[in-house]
């Protein structure tokens, strides 16, 4: 394809849109986001959030078994 100008409309709109894929140019999927990326997204918060949580759990645990013991 050396000359786009010989193409039809149609030829010309596809072989656009192929050209917008591949340079990752298409606007219209800019702000589109999956829910498996949205949950891609938190899943670290919400680790941490659990790992935060099993933290203080535990401190929580220790520190009524000391007052416990003394």
């Amino acid at each position: 394809m050396s000359d786009i100008s010989k193409l039809s409309k149609d030829e010309m709109i596809n072989y656009l849109y192929v050209r917008d894929m591949i340079r990752g140019n298409n606007q219209e999927n800019i702000f589109h986001i999956s829910y498996i990326d949205m949950m891609g997204y938190a899943l670290p918060f919400l680790l941490l959030i659990i790992t935060f949580l099993v933290f203080v759990l535990i401190y929580r645990n220790d520190t009524n078994k000391k007052e416990e013991n003394s």
